[in-house]
């Protein structure tokens, strides 16, 4: 059941990582469908800057997906912990 005042960030990181144990990704693959690359993420950072105010939402994405990651960084560390999930 979902917490509704649980984070956006959390909730998504919940639902990629009900793929791991059904089969349909690993834990890598998930990673993956979370980041944006490195270099994806200069260049949409260097359209933020050149954009001004009109590329905020590309900023806050960018910073979504990180915050996702590390959520779900934080629930594969604890699933790995008890067992339940194998990399």
């Amino acid at each position: 059941m979902q917490n509704y005042f649980e984070r956006p960030e959390s909730i998504e990181a919940r639902a990629i990582m009900r793929l791991v144990p059904l089969g349909t990704t690993t834990l890598e693959g998930a990673r993956e469908l979370i980041s944006v690359t490195e270099r994806e993420t200069q260049v949409l950072n260097l359209f933020v800057a050149v954009a001004g105010k009109e590329g905020a939402p590309i900023g806050r994405a960018l910073a979504f997906r990180r915050k996702v990651l590390a959520e779900f960084e934080k629930l594969a560390a604890s699933m790995q912990f008890d067992g339940s999930v194998a990399a």
